[in-house]
C-alpha cells in the first residue's frame, strides 16, 4: 500500500484514541491491516516520502504535535521505513522484518476474487476523505 493511505487511515483511527502511546500502537497494527488488504503497490519513493511528509506536517499542525491522530499516523508510516533500508532489501539477499512485509502476508487475494486489488485511484478516494475526517475539527494540544 503507499504511504499516503497508512498515514491518512491511520491519522482518522488515533481521534477515536485518548493515549499518544497507545494510538501509536494502533498505527502499527493499523499498518499489518492495510498491508494484508489486496491493493496495488507503487514504487514512488521519494514522491512517497514528500506526500507523506506533507500529510504528518498537516495532521501535526492540525491536531497537535502530540496528539494521538498524528502518533497513530506516525506508528502507521513507520514500518515501511525498512522499504528503503539497504540492510532490509531482498535484492541484496536481506530479509525483511515487518511481518507483513514478507510475501506470503503482503496483499493477500481475496477467496473468490483473487485477482481483485484496491486500485490506486479507490486508495487516494480513502485517504482523502480519511484525511478530512482526521483533521475536522481538530484542536492542536501544544
Amino acid at each position: 500500500m503507499m504511504l499516503v493511505p497508512h498515514a491518512c487511515v491511520n491519522a482518522a483511527v488515533g481521534r477515536l484514541i485518548d493515549n499518544p502511546l497507545s494510538a501509536f500502537a494502533v498505527g502499527v497494527a493499523g499498518h499489518a491491516v492495510l498491508d494484508l488488504t489486496p491493493h496495488k503497490d507503487i514504487s514512488a519513493h521519494k514522491a512517497e516520502g514528500l506526500a507523506v511528509a506533507l500529510m504528518l506536517g498537516l495532521i501535526g499542525s492540525s491536531c497537535g504535535w502530540t496528539s494521538s491522530a498524528f502518533w497513530c499516523a506516525i506508528g502507521g508510516v513507520l514500518p515501511d521505513v525498512e522499504q528503503v533500508l539497504p540492510w532490509t532489501d531482498p535484492k541484496r539477499g536481506r530479509r525483511r522484518w515487518f511481518l507483513t512485509h514478507r510475501p506470503a502476508l503482503h496483499s493477500i487475494p481475496l477467496p473468490g476474487a483473487p485477482q481483485w486489488r484496491a486500485p490506486l485511484l479507490a486508495q487516494s478516494v480513502v485517504s482523502a476523505a480519511a484525511l478530512t475526517l482526521a483533521i475536522t475539527r481538530c484542536r492542536p494540544r501544544w
